[in-house]
This record gives structure tokens, C-alpha cells and sequence, in this order.
């Protein structure tokens, strides 16, 4: 695999406990695939995310192993992560306004971006930039080159963010929320971009979304997390077609479909959990319907091991086989009493 994750944690102390963002997580990634990394806001994407770019503070507590290819990211050093970042591994950051400086051309930071890690003349670079633009699909480049980020429409600075992410021809390219603020038309132009470049350049494509359309459209495989955890992991038809965690379904059901009449979509309860001193057990048994059903309180006692249930499907559930059968063809959710903050 080229990009391997195992056991990674990020945790930061804080005055009310110490803060579990990510407890765990596994996965990998091969070269010219695309892996989705979905969940609600505050399950520890963005911050799985930041950990594998080495951009954390000092402050954070990170542990396990990151392998770019033959490159260790846990435990560098910081030029060594200078090395890595924007030449091997980039990110398109959820928000290109704030992102990029905003008292610099547009065209001067992707300039500065692509000959911090090639020996080439400032005419060169301009070209590249100018290259780069066109291939992202901005009409005129030399007026989007000398635009200022504030002058650009925001799937123009989504461009921008892409072509500047994408200079360095990256081996891995993270993408949180690359279409979030943006219209439907504007989206989808967004990601038919990401998918002509990853075959144009072959690079191995993270996606970190809790849009599951924009999943079900470009993922291969997807990793659900849920507190910090990996929930449920699979390719995207062993998620979309067998989902597994009563998570899972909870997200599944939240959406609406074109080939199910409902008059009412269904939520998932209250709140995701504080990640300070999270209590023992599973961490989704408080907005889980099925956790009474799982024998002598294990959901309140023991955190869930991952479980392959098929080759390259695993979950963490206390739910047996017979149990997950049961549950989907009676489904059930919570009252708002059962549901504790």
C-alpha cells in the first residue's frame, strides 16, 4: 500500500481531561484510489487529517505510524516535513479564503509554493502557475494569476487551492471538504476536476466529507468514524450496500433516496460525545436503539474491537451477526429521554 495508517492517535491535554481526536485509526490507500473519511462534525476527519501533513502543534500527542511510500511521518522532523509536504503530500483545505494569504496574488503563493521544492527560474514557475491554472479550468489565467483571493468567486479559489495543491505532482492529496459552501453545478465540476487530474497524475486521493453523495460519486473505499474511531471501514459498495454499524445506518437514513418513498427522513439523536474524558464502553451506546439488545451491558462496559465480518469489511460493534439481522429489519432509534448529554 502506498499510504499506510496504523494505530494513529492524536490527543491534546486540556484542563477538562485529556482530548482523544483520534483513538486508533487504521487504514491505507493505493496509488491512484480514492478513500472517503466520513462522519459528523468533531469525529476526529480534519484532525487525522492535519496529524498525516505533520501540522499539529507541539502541543498535540501523536503516536502510531503514517508510511507516505518509503516515508515515516510520525516522529520527523520539521524540515524533513517541509520535504514531504506540498512535494509528496498536499492538502486542499476546507476553507481556500482563509487558506491562502490574503495580501499575496494568488498566482505569486502558487509561485513560491512550487519553487520551494524545485530548483527552477521565476519564469519557469510563473509558467507552471500559468500551466496549472489553465488545467484547472480558469478562463483567463493571467487575470486569475494576478487576483488577490478576495476577487475570486469561491469555486474559482477552490481552483486555485487544487492547482496549487496539485504543482508539485503530490503522491497524496488530502481534500477536506473541497465542495462544502459550494452550489450543486459548481460541486460537480469540482469533483469530475479531482478525478480527470488523479488520472492525469496518478496520486492517491483522501476525501474527508460528510456529504455520503460526494462519497457514493468519487470513493473507492470509505472509513467511517464516529469519537475518534474508525466504525465501520469497507469499500464504498460494502458501505452504501451492506452498511454494518448502527452508525452507519443512522447516516445512511438521514438522506434522502430516489428509489425509497419516506415522509419523514430519520436522524440519529442527540450530540456526539465530548472527546475530554470520554467514558468507557462504546461511545455511540448513548444515541444507539440496538444497545439495550446486546447481552450483559458490554456497550456500557467494553469499548468494541474492529471485527472483519467480509474480506476488507470490518466494524466495531458489540452486535452479533444474528443481532445486526434483527436490528435492520426492525430499526430503532433512541427516545429523547434514553438519550443522555
Amino acid at each position: 500500500m502506498f499510504v499506510s495508517v496504523r494505530d494513529l492517535k492524536v490527543h491534546f491535554p486540556a484542563e477538562e481531561g485529556l482530548v482523544r481526536a483520534v483513538d486508533g485509526l487504521s487504514f491505507s490507500i493505493e496509488r491512484g484510489k480514492t478513500l472517503a473519511i466520513v462522519g459528523e462534525s468533531g469525529s476526529g476527519k480534519t484532525a487525522a487529517s492535519l496529524a498525516m501533513l505533520g501540522l499539529h502543534g507541539k502541543a498535540a500527542r501523536i503516536s502510531g505510524e503514517i508510511a507516505i511510500g518509503d516515508a515515516q511521518v510520525v516522529g520527523a522532523s520539521e524540515s524533513t516535513l517541509r520535504r514531504l509536504r506540498g512535494n509528496r503530500m498536499a492538502m486542499i483545505f476546507q476553507d481556500p479564503l482563509t487558506a491562502m494569504h490574503p495580501y499575496h496574488k494568488v498566482g505569486e503563493q502558487i509561485v513560491e509554493a512550487y519553487r520551494t521544492h524545485r530548483s527552477v527560474t521565476r519564469k519557469a514557475a510563473r509558467q507552471r502557475t500559468l500551466d496549472m491554472l489553465a488545467r484547472v479550468g480558469m478562463a483567463d489565467t493571467q487575470r486569475a494569476f494576478d487576483s488577490y483571493p478576495h476577487q475570486l468567486s469561491g469555486g474559482q479559489r477552490q481552483r486555485v487551492m487544487i492547482a496549487m495543491a496539485l504543482c508539485c505532482d503530490p503522491e497524496l492529496l488530502i481534500a477536506d471538504e473541497p465542495t462544502t459552501a459550494l452550489d450543486v453545478t459548481v460541486q460537480a465540476q469540482i469533483l469530475d476536476l479531482l478525478k480527470d487530474l488523479q488520472r492525469e497524475f496518478g496520486s492517491a486521493i483522501i476525501m474527508i466529507t460528510h456529504d455520503l453523495g460526494v462519497v457514493a460519486e468519487v470513493a473507492d473505499e470509505v472509513v467511517v468514524m464516529y469519537a475518534g474511531r474508525a466504525v465501520e471501514t469497507g469499500t464504498v459498495r460494502d458501505v452504501f450496500y451492506r452498511p454494518s454499524h448502527p452508525y452507519t445506518w443512522g447516516l445512511l437514513e438521514s438522506i434522502p433516496r430516489l428509489d425509497h418513498q419516506r415522509d419523514r427522513l430519520t436522524a440519529i439523536p442527540g450530540s456526539p460525545p465530548s472527546l475530554a474524558g470520554l467514558a468507557e464502553g462504546c461511545a455511540f451506546r448513548k444515541r444507539c436503539g440496538h444497545a439495550a439488545s446486546v447481552p450483559d451491558g458490554l456497550c456500557a462496559s467494553q469499548a468494541p474491537l474492529p471485527t472483519d465480518i467480509a474480506a476488507g469489511h470490518s466494524i466495531r460493534c458489540h452486535l452479533t451477526d444474528t443481532g445486526r439481522a434483527a436490528a435492520r429489519s426492525n430499526p430503532r432509534q433512541p427516545s429523547a429521554s434514553e438519550v443522555q448529554p
